[in-house]
């Protein structure tokens, strides 16, 4: 097959620093979810917008001499300068420069840039169309949507093959033959007050018809919403996790579309999530001095005590360590459950480790961190400003990680954390539950350690419960279990190629 996935979101490795942030939920399963489709040999080109970072990340990006021109409802011709290049992994990366003209001062401008990419990815779609059918290559297949802010391509895509020719380029009509799919990403975050919703007179601004704004198109209480296009032009939603897939669509669900959702029945699909497993890989990771695998965790201890004594933590063998990521989110209760469990936590045999990639502020949160690493001085460490290389460092160490981000959708930190032989403790959360099976008391079975809540007495609980599975003699069976689960990207990619063959069946 031949595929393109769009995405508002691009890094070339979405690291630990980026757990828990939309940008970063989205970029880590636009490209785990195009390198396992070219590992299975399909070809696959990642379109995004260029971004500063991205530009001076060292890529190689060559420049089109040519400009990709591309029109906006009546509007235009528009261009945007295209950069590309073929990425280790096989993936064809194109990213997109150049944003609209702002002129919206009421919140507009990010949904009319989402808008413009989607109609600049269409016209990229056509003109790929139009290349292979001259050149006799195999057809442009599908395009592939990956988060909110690409949630407009597929709606682009099927009103932009009804359109007219206007440069001269392929017919428009050859983008009816491509199917849509739709991956939403962040759609719990969205809310009334987000950016991807414009105005019924701001229509033009988009590129979308006044007869389009109705209960079954995109309106969506008095607004357009891009979200919704995605919704309903797609051939078909997919989520990524069966546990994903009934929260999107639960009645009540904040984003308000779950109406829309349930309307489209057996056509919201789920093909599960993954982990990048090159990029978490503790006999390859970089950042490591020593590195280990399932059948020898000889580095993993050395790991542990090398950072110990970097830390100036108590690294005797029979305390187990563990590593809290990204402390809490950014809610009270959480916040007051954290401190609370860790201060009870640490009057018994324990070392923590709090890595936090925020700078040392003065909320409630890091003075009661603060204080708890004056009273344990030997026994918790607190940095701040962690940067990637010491977060994975830390997850290697650790015995367990205490990980609170209840927000994400792909499971990324308790996949990772397997990878590392590290036991996930996390609050119950529809990835936490697509991502890890709880343990039962004998270690016998499961990969980690569902907790009820984010409350002290929750967190508290799931420690202790990761210290008695510390303590118990089939601990080391438990940590070679996990880091042996399959957690890379290839099957949800399978489950991906497959909805599109019974589409094209």
């Amino acid at each position: 097959m031949d595929l393109i996935v769009a995405t508002s979101s691009f890094l070339t490795a979405p690291g630990i620093s980026s757990w828990g942030t939309v940008h970063g939920e989205t970029a880590h399963a636009a490209l785990g979810l195009a390198k396992g489709l070219r590992a299975l040999g399909h070809r696959t080109t990642l379109v995004a917008p260029l971004e500063a970072a991205t530009a001076q990340s060292g890529l190689g990006l060559a420049r089109r001499l040519s400009p990709l021109v591309f029109h906006v409802g009546d509007g235009g011709p528009h261009e945007r300068i295209v950069f590309d290049v073929r990425l280790p992994s096989g993936v064809e990366l194109v990213l997109l420069g150049g944003e609209p003209p702002s002129e919206a001062t009421d919140g507009r401008d990010a949904a009319r840039r989402w808008a413009w990419f989607g109609h600049a990815v269409t016209a990229l779609a056509r003109h790929r169309l139009g290349q292979v059918r001259a050149s006799g290559e195999n057809d442009l297949d599908a395009v592939v949507a990956v988060g909110e802010g690409a949630a407009f391509v597929p709606f682009a895509i099927r009103e932009g093959a009804k359109a007219h020719p206007r440069d001269g380029g392929p017919s428009p009509r050859l983008l009816a033959g491509l199917e849509r799919l739709y991956v939403p990403v962040d759609l719990g975050a969205v809310d009334l007050r987000a950016d991807h919703r414009v105005p019924r007179e701001a229509l033009a601004s988009i590129g979308v018809a006044a007869e389009l704004f109705t209960p079954e198109g995109i309106e969506f209480y008095g607004q357009a919403s891009l979200a919704k296009a995605g919704i309903v032009a797609s051939d078909r939603v997919v989520a990524l996790g069966e546990a994903a897939r009934t929260a999107f669509a639960r009645e009540g669900a904040p984003h308000r579309l779950d109406g829309v959702l349930r309307a489209r029945g057996a056509e919201v699909v789920s093909v599960g999530s993954g982990v990048d497993q090159a990029q978490y890989n503790p006999a390859t990771d970089p950042h490591l001095t020593s590195r280990f695998d399932p059948e020898d965790l000889t580095g993993k201890a050395r790991t542990r005590s090398a950072l110990l004594a970097e830390l100036e933590l108590d690294h005797d063998a029979a305390l187990p360590v563990m590593v809290v990521i990204g402390a809490a989110p950014e809610q009270a209760a959480a916040e007051q459950g954290l401190v609370a469990a860790l201060g009870r936590a640490l009057r018994g045999e324990l070392v923590v480790i709090v890595a936090r990639t925020e700078e040392r502020g003065d909320g409630e949160l890091d003075t009661a961190l603060d204080r708890l690493a004056r009273v344990h001085p030997r026994r918790i460490a607190v940095r701040h400003r962690a940067n990637e290389a010491f977060l994975h460092r830390a997850l290697a160490a650790a015995d367990f990680a205490l990980l609170l981000d209840r927000g994400g959708i792909s499971g990324t930190p308790a996949r990772a954390a397997l990878r590392y032989g590290t036991i996930p403790v996390a609050p119950r959360s529809p990835a936490v539950e697509e991502a890890i099976v709880d343990v039962e008391a004998s270690l016998a079975t499961g990969t980690g350690l569902v907790v009820a809540g984010v409350g002290g007495e929750e967190l508290f609980g799931g420690i202790q419960r990761a210290v008695s599975a510390f303590e118990h003699p089939a601990w080391k069976k438990l940590q070679r279990r996990a880091m042996r689960v399959e957690g890379g990207w290839e099957r949800a990619a399978r489950r991906l190629v497959s909805i599109l063959q019974q589409l094209e069946a």
